[in-house]
């Protein structure tokens, strides 16, 4: 008895009468009494030690090794001897442990609390079905609703980013504590308005970091005037970054001199033949570059004629993106390769699959069907673009007649039909040029060095170098500077840059000086997508709210 009593919610509150265990339902029934002599009215507070009756209540705790605790709990009504009272009759309280009402004990609850939050639904269903906590999902998730957030003080320093509700259609708004890196709130859209009404509701925010979102901007300016804006150093370097692809943008020419420059040292010290490329058909090619290169024209010749971007749309059929994007551009934007930072399934696989084509057997339907055999995952589609590649980088020479029949399949692959590198582009050339220094491999630094030696590219990749060094050296005196030489250049990219940053000037020059950094709201927001998808379906704003602050 004296074991059990120490396994009691709270022995002080309760006695111990009786207890009952039943091997084949894993159960465990106890009975106890409440040594409360006084209780006190939930109403009027007033105090009692006049009973009524007594009754008994039935709840269930936490389990104790492989066997279920229940409760039986008796409980003494109390009249109230307030005649000023409405309540004339109420049950003592036992606030240590259960709540009004209530089926379970405080700390059962507070264990379904936590692996709710933790886990969410479903997967919170399947966790309790071995910790005895068996509940539906629709009861896990009332726990959570039931949970109020925390009443924090306010921060001193804050970050604030958006994130995809219904990712294209809704968004909202998550605010951090930059100090403690704790999510305090989330807001139910991205506006202005909402953020300077739950600015105005929290005074005394000092520092505010963002990225360089005008509309967060403006909230910020409404809802907190006093404090300081900062813009954060990576969104700098990320615009700064789609600044340079534009204005590499148009030449590709240069981007095919440096790669074949580059490639020259290695094809002479090297005996294999070429790596070969897959290539769109050179006619289709050309039609298609040769109707966008019209549509580009048409573009700026209306423009010209002070049509509006919208009756350009029109009247081309084409998006307003499409007109924006062509008329960004001096020059005709070249294609440019898409970049696959992906890995694939079919990795593991790629060197059976060279055997057996070198060997002849080239029906990608029977190498699929061997590949499923030995534990490939993936999709038909998959094999059929690397056959395809292979395919379509071996020699296309028609064989002899006398050798066609003797020829399984479509003949024998090349010696070494290895994937292609990348292909130099604008984004990957801007890429080069942001990389640290002590990052880049060789073949990387050769590729750069080629690029920094065309005169059509100097400008660009000097402007760009120079802000990189402000950004990462900390340099607020040289800013200045910067922007006068990049609104005075002939780059119009750079113009428009500088011109934002100008518009943006106290937020920048802030970024420079201040150590404050938006990164622990990016990384917040990540896991703020795994829980959305966690929660797919059910992700209200409340109860995803709930489970974000109160599991961080």
């Amino acid at each position: 008895m004296e074991l059990l009593e120490c396994f009691l919610p709270d022995a002080s509150a309760l006695n111990l009468k009786n207890w009952d265990m039943d091997a084949e339902s894993h159960q465990m029934v106890v009975t106890v009494s409440s040594t409360q002599v006084m209780a006190c009215c939930p109403l009027c507070q007033s105090l009692t030690g006049r009973v009524h009756s007594r009754y008994e209540w039935t709840l269930q705790d936490l389990s104790l090794a492989q066997f279920g605790l229940i409760i039986v709990l008796e409980v003494c009504k109390f009249f109230c001897l307030n005649d000023a009272c409405r309540r004339r009759i109420f049950t003592e309280r036992l606030p240590t442990i259960v709540a009004p009402w209530a089926r379970r004990t405080l700390r059962y609850a507070e264990q379904f609390a936590a692996i709710a939050l933790s886990l969410g639904g479903s997967a919170a269903v399947r966790l309790g079905q071995h910790l005895n906590a068996e509940a539906s999902r629709n009861t896990f998730l009332r726990f959570v609703t039931q949970l109020s957030l925390p009443d924090k003080s306010t921060p001193r320093i804050v970050g604030v980013d958006d994130f995809a509700l219904r990712r294209g259609h809704q968004y909202g708004t998550i605010v951090v504590d930059l100090e403690t890196h704790q999510p305090i709130a989330l807001l139910p859209d991205r506006t202005a308005e909402t953020l300077a009404a739950w600015l105005k509701a929290h005074p005394g925010i000092e520092i505010l970091s963002r990225d360089r979102s005008k509309t967060y901007k403006c909230g910020m300016s409404e809802g907190a005037p006093e404090a300081i804006q900062v813009a954060d150093r990576f969104h700098l370097l990320q615009n700064l970054e789609e600044t340079l692809e534009k204005a590499f943008k148009g030449h590709t020419s240069v981007f095919k001199r440096v790669e074949q420059a580059t490639l020259a040292p290695q094809d002479s010290t090297s005996a294999q033949p070429p790596t070969p490329v897959l290539l769109v058909p050179k006619q289709e090619a050309e039609s298609k570059r040769a109707q966008r290169l019209e549509r580009y024209e048409q573009v700026h010749a209306l423009r010209q004629q002070d049509y509006q971007i919208k009756d350009i749309a029109h009247h081309l059929g084409i998006g307003k993106r499409t007109v924006y994007t062509y008329l960004s551009y001096e020059t005709f934007p070249e294609w440019q390769p898409t970049i696959r930072r992906r890995g694939s399934g079919l990795a593991p696989y790629k060197s059976y699959l060279l055997e057996q084509w070198q060997q002849g057997y080239q029906q990608t339907q029977q190498l699929f069907i061997d590949l499923q055999q030995q534990g490939y995952p993936g999709s038909y589609a998959t094999v059929a673009r690397y056959t395809r590649q292979l395919r379509q980088s071996q020699p296309q020479t028609q064989p002899s007649p006398e050798t066609l029949n003797d020829l399984p399949g479509r003949g024998p692959a090349p010696q070494n039909p290895t994937a292609s590198s990348t292909a130099l582009s604008a984004r990957r050339a801007a890429w080069l040029v942001l990389q640290r220094a002590e990052t880049l491999t060789l073949e990387q630094e050769q590729t750069l060095e080629q690029l920094c030696q065309q005169p059509e590219l100097t400008d660009a990749i000097t402007f760009a170098q120079g802000f990189i060094e402000l950004v990462r050296q900390r340099l607020p005196e040289d800013l200045d500077g910067w922007l006068a030489k990049a609104a005075k250049s002939s780059i119009k990219v750079f113009q428009t840059f500088a011109k934002g940053l100008k518009e943006d000037y106290d937020a920048v020059k802030a970024a420079l000086t201040l150590d404050v950094s938006n990164g622990p709201v990016e990384g917040l927001n990540n896991r703020l997508k795994m829980l959305k998808r966690q929660m797919f379906g059910r992700a209200g704003l409340d109860l995803l709210a709930k489970r974000f602050i109160l599991t961080s």
